[in-house]
């Protein structure tokens, strides 16, 4: 905060008219004694309602100004561009960290540190041979979910609930037909399906399959000089009678040959629970760089840095995106230098750290869809809308529709026609610059096609 120390923090100004009418002057930014500071009506407008010559100036003016300070950076070819900074000091304070929000950070990250180095586990290299050893990292955080995990993390029932409520509840999707390259037969399967055949559950819609194809190639990391190893599973699931999500198959590899099993649970149950435990690695990789790393933080900066550079603020979508957005920029700079870069803790210990971790996040950005990110299109998309227990499906559309809801009456007020859309060239800069910097002006993302545009 020392950078700070010669300035203060203006929320608003409000200004009597000799009138007796009260103006509003929103700022919300921070001031040195030596700066020159032009501030507009709260009122929102769209750039074709800004006609006093004035305004439209100022408002330009405020748009070339941000496109000096937010500029874009390539930080790998084949992924989204990010903000043009590598110190989170070097931001502007607007979108820096608060006071309250930095000391909330850095206790919270300090308190775990301090319990890990108390417990001796901070610098620890050794492998964990139970689950029990984790009780000194668990035991202040213990709560019955975690009681139960501690129970059943083995268990085939669990272990289905997890593809629809766990870590990464997005890559099932219904099986009405196998892939060629998981040669699953009916024989394997005919203990799980109790007396039921492949063909015709798939045909009720009760066979599942989450196939892990981007990690198809990748080599594991080398953490502490011990090689790790990924795979590129495919996993068959069954909905049963009981309406709960079983594995009846695993394949560890892409290709099918004599040296690639394929797993039941029928095997010995080292086997079969190697199996499950090699699709929980593969899952922890692609949730962490393509549904966290890329669809999370790298997206959500581009949306930050677009709306920086092409909306003014007194666009009615830069102040309904403004309060979302303000923190974006420091965390994913800090993540960059202290978890993705060449010495950083996802870099140096996570299995698909390192040069595996940039490969698949060009896979996972040449795959992305616009439709995949809008919660009803994905779970129709997968074929999940009717499966039982799909609780991640169940309380996002709860939130989706309340998002929806507000988002298409604030922006109905304000575009009342198409021809609004399209005279609003700020908003078409805008979604120009996501599609060129954020789906890096692929057509097959739909971005385009699906009504991003508003």
């Amino acid at each position: 905060m020392g950078l700070l120390y010669n300035q203060w923090f203006c929320d608003k100004i409000s200004v009597n008219t000799p009138e007796g009418d009260k103006v509003l002057f929103p700022c919300y930014c921070w001031l040195d004694c030596n700066e020159r500071l032009v501030l507009r009506p709260a009122k929102a407008s769209l750039v074709f309602q800004d006609t006093n010559p004035i305004s439209q100036r100022q408002r330009m003016r405020q748009l070339e100004e941000q496109q000096k300070l937010f500029r874009w950076c390539v930080y790998a070819e084949g992924t989204p561009q990010v903000i043009d900074c590598d110190n989170p000091l070097a931001l502007p304070a607007e979108v820096r960290f608060s006071f309250t929000k930095e000391a909330e950070f850095y206790s919270g990250a300090g308190k775990q540190l301090a319990a890990l180095k108390l417990t001796g586990l901070a610098n620890c290299r050794k492998s964990w041979e139970s689950i029990s050893q984790l009780e000194a990292i668990i035991c202040e955080n213990r709560v019955k979910t975690i009681e139960y995990i501690q129970k059943h993390w083995d268990e085939d029932e669990f272990f289905g609930y997890q593809f629809l409520n766990g870590l990464n509840p997005m890559m099932v999707q219904r099986c009405s037909n196998l892939p060629e390259n998981f040669p699953v037969t009916e024989d394997m399967v005919k203990n799980s399906l109790r007396g039921s055949s492949l063909q015709q559950e798939m045909k009720k819609g009760n066979i599942f399959l989450s196939d892990y194809k981007m990690l198809d190639g990748l080599v594991g990391n080398v953490v502490s000089g011990r090689q790790q190893y990924l795979t590129a599973p495919l996993v068959l699931l069954y909905c049963n009678p009981h309406s709960m999500m079983l594995p009846i198959a695993i394949q560890l590899r892409q290709k099918p040959s004599k040296d690639n099993p394929i797993f039941l649970p029928t095997d010995s149950k080292a086997d079969w629970k190697l199996a499950k435990i090699f699709v929980r690695n593969a899952e922890f990789g692609v949730h962490e760089v393509d549904f966290h790393l890329l669809r999370t933080h790298l997206l959500a900066e581009v949306f930050t840095v677009a709306t920086l550079r092409n909306l003014p603020s007194p666009h009615p979508l830069y102040k309904l995106l403004f309060p979302h957005i303000r923190y974006t920029l420091q965390i994913n700079v800090m993540a960059r230098s202290q978890l993705i870069s060449e010495d950083g803790a996802i870099t140096k210990y996570a299995g698909v750290g390192g040069e595996s971790l940039v490969r698949l996040m060009k896979r996972a950005t040449a795959a992305l869809t616009y439709s995949a990110l809008c919660l009803p299109n994905n779970i129709s998309e997968r074929g999940l809308e009717t499966v039982p227990h799909y609780y991640y499906r169940d309380d996002g559309m709860k939130l989706w529709d309340i998002i929806n809801k507000f988002v298409a009456a604030f922006l109905s007020h304000y575009y009342q026609h198409d021809a609004d859309v399209k005279k609003d060239t700020e908003l078409q800069c805008w979604i120009s610059e996501i599609f060129t910097n954020g789906f890096l002006g692929r057509d097959s993302s739909g971005l385009l096609h699906q009504g991003c545009c508003i």
